[in-house]
């Protein structure tokens, strides 16, 4: 099985994940404090799945508040599987932020 690094997913345009990488991830931007790192993985050849974290920072530390593997959808290139992870991650870190 071969992982690759983490990668810091940027959010498309008009994603709520785009306020704090347009003001340059300001720690004590207290509208949006997640981010989103992707983790593509090949389970083998030809066969990709991703994980993705969630973290939040909040009072000067970062907690991570989602560590999801999303083996379930296997994807046949690894860019397929980061993007499948980017738009799962983007969901979930939205409704967080709307609670």
């Amino acid at each position: 099985m071969r992982s690759t690094l983490p990668q810091i997913v940027r959010p498309h345009k008009g994603s709520t994940l785009n306020k704090s990488f347009n003001q340059g991830i300001n720690r004590s931007n207290r509208g949006n404090p997640y981010t989103v790192s992707v983790y593509p993985i090949q389970q083998e050849p030809g066969v990709w799945f991703a994980t993705y974290l969630i973290a939040e920072y909040k009072n000067g530390s970062e907690c991570i508040v989602a560590n999801v593997s999303m083996r379930h959808a296997t994807h046949g290139t690894e860019a397929q599987a980061k993007q499948a992870a980017r738009r799962a991650a983007e969901s979930v870190a939205a409704g967080m932020r709307l609670q």
